[in-house]
């Protein structure tokens, strides 16, 4: 999961690759998302996880790093599988 959202942001992302930026760091603060690029963020994960984003959960606690947007995805959808269980 995590490989999924990092590759789509790197894609998305005018600044290239984000294989520098750890999993528990700000992506608003490294300028990888801003509001733009988090409307994008949201419709992939939506489409991707077959999830609805309320909302409320538009929140920086969910979404401004790998960690926080894989655990929102762990909370919202439980049945994803994570890398931390196909590695683990």
């Amino acid at each position: 999961m995590k490989s999924q959202i990092r590759s789509f942001l790197s894609t998305q992302s005018g600044n290239g690759s984000i294989d520098h930026i750890d999993d528990s760091a700000s992506l608003l603060d490294a300028g990888v998302l801003d509001s733009l690029m988090m409307v994008d963020l949201v419709t992939h994960l939506e489409s991707t996880f077959k999830i609805v984003v309320d909302d409320d959960d538009m929140v920086p606690e969910n979404f401004d790093s790998i960690d926080s947007i894989t655990g929102y995805l762990e909370r919202k959808c439980p049945s994803v599988r994570t890398d931390r269980e196909i590695t683990g």
